[in-house]
């Protein structure tokens, strides 16, 4: 494979206010509320990390607090934590990263996704990189973000992740038109931006994973502001759709919107549900609820 078409960067958008979970966002980050005992963001980095990235670029606002201190080396605890509990050891320093390969960039004020990953522009290199909104956590055997390398490397198109929702629910978010399909992949030939039910053209929803070639930066610099006053991705991406193409594919595993409280509580007992430690006790849980 030519080394120029290798990912391994990826771009974290974590400017949110996390308006959804306020009052607790007013001093804790969106990212960094737990699901289970690991902050949200730390799910995502796992996937990253599994799936070959080298490279992490996390898009903060000015005001939020430090995400990426999570993944920094904390002597003093690491230490009292070391002598007391090797298995606890492991599990606090499995996913901290190296300095000289975290990258902070603030993004000035709130306009939009398209407007975030523009911002680590002077970062991508000239290269095909990769995005995860953390807010979708997947849970999945193959990372969600190697499913979609392994595509591109065979497309060496931009690529983004698919999932199936109810037809009542596209206006929440960008669906996609497409022309032909196979093996879960489609050639699409449209995007839409949240659209009522009666113009949605599928029901394949645009999850929070892409891999994007380095040409969308140029894209985004042009694009005017679209759905919401803000400058989108989806935008920018119709507009590569008659030269470098988009592909979608339909990956495989469970997503949980976890940018909502009832979404965040189901990612909660799904992970829980699956868990050693926590199985029998949230089973019997839901048994005593399921009585009220």
């Amino acid at each position: 494979m030519n080394h120029n078409n290798e990912v391994k960067t990826i771009v974290f958008p974590v400017a949110g206010i996390g308006s959804r979970f306020l009052p607790a966002t007013k001093s804790v980050a969106k990212e960094l509320l737990p699901v289970l005992n690991r902050p949200l963001i730390e799910y995502a980095v796992e996937e990253a990390i599994n799936s070959g990235i080298e490279k992490f670029i996390f898009i903060t606002s000015p005001s939020k607090q430090n995400i990426t201190g999570h993944f920094k080396i904390n002597t003093e605890l690491q230490e009292l934590i070391r002598i007391k509990d090797k298995i606890l050891f492991s599990s606090i320093t499995k996913y901290l990263l190296p300095e000289d390969k975290v990258i902070e960039v603030t993004q000035s004020e709130p306009r939009g996704l398209g407007h975030a990953i523009w911002c680590a522009r002077q970062h991508i290199d000239n290269k095909p990189f990769a995005v995860i909104l953390p807010d979708d956590l997947v849970v999945s055997k193959e990372p969600c973000i190697k499913q979609l390398l392994n595509i591109f490397n065979k497309k060496h198109n931009n690529i983004i992740a698919l999932k199936e929702v109810n037809k009542s629910d596209t206006s929440k978010y960008g669906i996609i038109e497409y022309l032909e399909y196979e093996n879960n992949t489609f050639n699409i030939s449209n995007m839409i931006e949240k659209p009522e039910i009666n113009k949605a053209p599928s029901n394949l929803a645009i999850i929070g994973r892409y891999i994007l070639l380095p040409q969308i930066i140029d894209e985004l610099s042009t694009v005017k502001a679209g759905h919401g006053g803000e400058i989108q991705l989806t935008d920018a991406l119709k507009n590569t759709l008659n030269n470098s193409g988009v592909i979608g594919y339909k990956f495989e595993g469970n997503r949980y919107d976890c940018g909502n409280v009832v979404g965040s509580l189901e990612a909660q007992i799904a992970l829980a549900l699956e868990n050693k430690n926590y199985k029998n006790d949230i089973a019997k849980l839901i048994s005593k609820y399921n009585k009220l």
